[in-house]
């Protein structure tokens, strides 16, 4: 799958260095980069992604993600001037929960929207789906309730003709999007490396499935290291 990275352009990260971790994200065959916007300063906004976008160029997959931070008329301002960057979409431009909000903004904007990571049920989802509020479906499997209710939403959102792009835990959603009839894009986080024994194999801009049994990763010593307690459910 197609897969892009997050977490070397967070808000508090200064540009130059956003840049820099752009940079070696794309040299590890990520295809490509996400950065934050959001801030209280709009233009600064969009210097911010000016300044990415002309670093790695036309043709490199651009998002921006806002994390719910605009009301309605600062959303629409900011996708407006976004047009010309030529996203591959807009994240969480407005509160998760405001469905009728996000149907305005996809329905005025051409840059595709995605959002509601932060919906905690395929029901939330599905009113989601309802008021054709997005674009790009982003759920995540362990916030609404694991691989059955994710596989029962997605089902749903190729019928509504959605793309899919899972929000965060890349070891669990590589293969739940593997079942998307059209290619999704997978989050790149390095943040739970420390936590397993293998690594996910990136090259020419996309994640490839482990053949290994499960979900394809065994608990490092690390992890146990770092484990604090144990709970046993199930014995009599």
């Amino acid at each position: 799958m197609q897969c892009y990275n997050t977490s070397g352009g967070f808000l508090h990260t200064p540009i130059e260095e956003v840049k820099e971790n752009a940079t070696k994200s794309l040299e590890q065959g990520i295809k490509g980069i996400k950065i934050k916007v959001g801030q209280p300063n709009v233009r600064e906004d969009i210097k911010r992604v000016e300044a990415v976008r002309q670093h790695i160029g036309d043709d490199t997959p651009l998002m921006i993600d806002a994390n719910q931070q605009w009301d309605r008329a600062t959303a629409l301002r900011f996708g407006r001037a976004m047009e010309e960057f030529n996203l591959v979409w807009i994240e969480e431009p407005l509160d998760a929960y405001d469905f009728e909000g996000h149907a305005q903004l996809a329905n005025a904007l051409d840059t595709p929207i995605a959002s509601e990571e932060m919906l905690a049920s395929v029901g939330e989802h599905l009113e989601l789906i309802r008021h054709k509020s997005v674009d790009i479906i982003q759920p995540d499997a362990p916030r609404i309730g694991g691989i059955t209710k994710f596989l029962q939403l997605t089902t749903l959102s190729d019928q509504a003709g959605l793309a899919l792009a899972p929000h965060f835990a890349m070891e669990i959603h590589l293969h739940l999007a593997a079942t998307y009839p059209q290619e999704p894009w997978v989050e790149h986080f390095d943040w739970l490396d420390p936590l397993f024994n293998e690594a996910l194999e990136i090259k020419d801009g996309r994640m490839y499935l482990p053949d290994r049994p499960g979900l394809g990763f065994t608990l490092s010593e690390k992890m146990r290291g770092w484990t604090i307690g144990t709970q046993e459910f199930g014995k009599r």
